[in-house]
C-alpha cells in the first residue's frame, strides 16, 4: 500500500486507533489535509541532492509539517513524539545514503523523532524506516509507521 493510500484498522474499522487520530489531529492533521511540497522538494533537491519521489510526496502532503511532542510510556516501548518535515535532513545526504544502501531502499527524508536522535525516511513502496546509524524497517505501511510513533510500539 502506498503513503497516501488509505488503511483501515481491523480493531475498529478507522484508518488507525483512536489515540492515533487524536495525537494526529492535535498536531494539525484532517482528513483530506493536503499540503504543498515544492519547497520541500526544491529545497532537499538543491542543498542536499535528494529527489522526491512520489510516494514521499504523497506523504508530506497529508503529513508534512505536523509534529508531536508526546513522550511517556507507550505500549512495548517509551513514545517519543516526532516532527514531519524533510528539511531536518537537508544536509545529510550522506547519512541518507547509507541509510538507503543499509535498508536496500531509495529512502527520502519524512522527518525525525525521538528530538532528532533518528531520522524517518519512506521508501518508494511506502514502507517506513528509522535510523540515523543505523536503518530499521520502522513499518509497511507510513499508516502504521505513525500509529506505532504515536502508541510507542516497536
Amino acid at each position: 500500500m502506498a503513503a497516501g493510500d488509505v488503511e483501515m484498522s481491523r480493531e475498529n474499522g478507522s484508518r488507525w486507533s483512536a489515540e492515533t487520530d487524536r495525537v494526529l489531529r492535535r498536531a494539525g492533521w484532517y482528513p483530506g489535509r493536503s499540503v504543498p511540497t515544492d519547497v520541500w522538494g526544491s529545497t532537499l533537491g538543491e542543498r542536499g541532492g535528494f529527489d522526491m519521489h512520489e510516494c514521499a510526496r504523497r506523504f508530506l502532503a497529508e503529513f508534512g509539517g505536523l509534529e508531536s511532542d508526546e513522550r511517556g510510556p507507550g505500549r512495548t516501548m517509551a513514545r517519543m513524539g516526532f516532527r514531519l518535515d524533510p528539511r531536518v535532513a537537508e544536509w545529510d545526504d550522506e547519512i541518507f545514503d547509507v541509510l538507503s544502501e543499509e535498508g536496500g531502499v531509495d529512502l527520502y527524508p519524512i522527518g525525525e523523532s525521538d528530538r532528532g536522535n533518528s531520522y524517518l525516511g519512506i521508501a518508494p513502496n511506502g514502507a517506513v524506516y528509522i535510523g540515523m546509524g543505523s536503518v530499521t524497517l520502522l513499518a509497511e505501511t507510513a499508516d502504521r509507521a505513525l500509529e506505532k510513533l504515536v502508541e510507542g510500539i516497536r
